[in-house]
């Protein structure tokens, strides 16, 4: 199994509407993407006053099914976060495989 970790912090401006549109228009676009086994949307618990941060949790079966989305679906995926949300955002990307 591959997990996608994309830990995102929204500027506090638009964490709200960001929230709402991971949720209701992002996530279930993901999910139909014929390679994703499943979607899920975490908050990370903060500490020491950190800002407020996600995790959205983007699996796949196996290495083919990731490769596939690397190279048909990622890009238009990202591309929409950015789209939406310039530069109000900051993400890291972690690439879990399972041993």
């Amino acid at each position: 199994m591959i997990v996608v970790n994309e830990t995102i912090s929204f500027a506090e401006t638009i964490q709200d509407a960001a929230l709402n549109w991971i949720k209701t228009d992002y996530m279930p676009l993901l999910k139909a993407c014929p390679v994703v086994l499943s979607v899920e949307f975490f908050q990370v618990e903060t500490q020491q006053g950190a800002d407020d941060t996600f995790a959205l949790q983007i699996r796949f079966n196996t290495q083919e099914a990731y490769s596939q989305y690397t190279s048909l679906f990622q890009r238009d995926f990202d591309g929409a976060l950015f789209a939406k949300f310039g530069n109000q955002f900051g993400i890291f990307k972690t690439i879990l495989t399972s041993l």
